[in-house]
């Protein structure tokens, strides 16, 4: 066992790497990120970190009261292009009739490389008739080669 002194903690780590390694482990829900911020001074600061904003879910506060705070936290999350966010929010934007926005956000997410995203925007093309049919075609095609890894 080494000495205390010279043990590697958490808190030896830049911010960008224990982030990245909260973000790799798993794709952080919005609410862990609230309750990761309350555990000590390291995880709020990551929890401020860009790159955890960009990769944050929000599944869980979907039927929780959102209070100014939440809502700051997904606006910060669609300045910075989040693609889970903008694919939610764009989907949702879709649904109640606001098809330009909802159909602009679906399609940033779409890439930045959410599966998802990029499946709705293929049949959104194809729906739009043949003159789209083949860059439907080509959009999907693409993103079920990303997924196989060829």
């Amino acid at each position: 066992m080494q000495p205390r002194k010279k043990r590697k903690t958490l808190t030896n780590l830049p911010l960008e790497v224990t982030g990245k390694i909260i973000v790799e482990v798993g794709k952080i829900p919005a609410f862990d990120a609230f309750k990761m911020k309350v555990i000590c001074r390291i995880l709020n600061e990551v929890g401020k970190t860009e790159e955890i904003y960009k990769q944050m879910e929000i599944d869980e506060l979907r039927f929780c009261r959102w209070s100014n705070e939440k809502y700051a936290l997904v606006n910060k999350c669609k300045e910075l292009r989040n693609p889970n966010i903008l694919f939610r929010d764009g989907l949702m934007k879709l649904f109640f009739m606001e098809d330009d926005e909802g159909k602009t956000m679906v399609e940033v997410a779409s890439t930045l490389g959410h599966l998802d995203a990029t499946f709705i925007m293929g049949m959104m093309m194809m729906a739009e008739g043949r003159q789209r049919k083949q860059e439907a075609l080509d959009l999907l095609n693409d993103a079920y080669s990303r997924t196989k890894g060829t």
